[in-house]
């Protein structure tokens, strides 16, 4: 696992690696499975998941607190009484 993560890691640093000829040689070079000397090859992405195992979804849940009752500042309004429209300085 760790060639992998070191080639990856060069494939990153290195700029002579962006030229397809040098990461071929790279990736031939390097001491992996042919599975993933395949998968690097040719980007494919999937494969590459698969045999390392990565799981790329993440998902992520918010949940209120059972049992936890609401601050003073939380509660609404009284909505029973009506408002006064006569005595509302935004209407003059």
């Amino acid at each position: 696992m760790s060639n992998i993560i070191q080639l990856l890691e060069r494939m990153g640093q290195d700029a002579d690696l962006q030229n397809p000829l040098s990461l071929a040689d790279a990736i031939s070079t390097s001491n992996l499975t042919p599975e993933l000397k395949q998968a690097l090859s040719s980007n494919d992405i999937t494969s590459l998941e698969k045999q390392l195992d990565i799981c790329p979804d993440i998902v992520c849940m918010m949940l209120p607190a059972e049992g936890e009752k609401p601050a003073e500042d939380d509660k609404p309004a009284d909505e029973s009484q009506p408002e006064d429209k006569d005595n509302d300085p935004s209407n003059t």
